[in-house]
C-alpha cells in the first residue's frame, strides 16, 4: 500500500513569489485546469480522507490573487486553506464495540443469535 500526497504551490512566473502555498502538507491536488492564463481550477483533497465531500474545487484567480470556492468568494489567497476547511465536514468513525464476554455474551447468543 502507498499514499502520494501532492500539495501545491502556485508560483507568479514573472517573480517567482509564491502566490499559493499550503501550511498543512495533508492537502493534496487530485487535478489543475487551467480556465485561462491567470485563472486555475484546483480539485484537492486532504488526507485522512474521512470527510466530506471527498474533494474540494477552488478556483484559484492568480492576477487578481483572490479565489473561490463554489459560489463562495475568499478576498485573498490567505485566507484559502482556512476557507479549504470549513468546506470539509469530517466523520468519525467508532471503532467496533467488543463482543460480550461471559453471562452477557451467552444470554446475547441465545436471545439475539449475536
Amino acid at each position: 500500500m502507498s499514499l502520494w500526497i501532492e500539495t501545491p504551490t502556485i508560483f507568479d512566473k514573472a517573480t517567482g513569489e509564491p502566490l499559493l502555498s499550503f501550511k498543512d502538507s495533508n492537502w493534496s491536488l487530485d487535478a489543475a485546469r487551467w480556465l485561462s492564463d491567470s485563472v486555475v481550477e484546483l480539485t484537492l483533497r486532504k488526507y485522512p480522507g474521512n470527510h466530506l465531500p471527498t474533494n474540494v474545487v477552488a478556483t484559484v484567480d492568480c492576477a487578481n490573487r483572490n479565489a473561490k470556492i463554489g459560489q463562495t468568494e475568499i478576498q485573498s489567497l490567505a485566507e484559502l486553506e482556512p476557507a479549504l476547511e470549513r468546506a470539509l465536514t469530517w466523520r468519525t468513525v467508532e471503532p467496533p464495540r467488543p463482543a460480550p464476554r461471559g453471562c452477557a455474551g451467552i444470554l446475547r447468543r441465545f436471545f439475539f443469535g449475536k
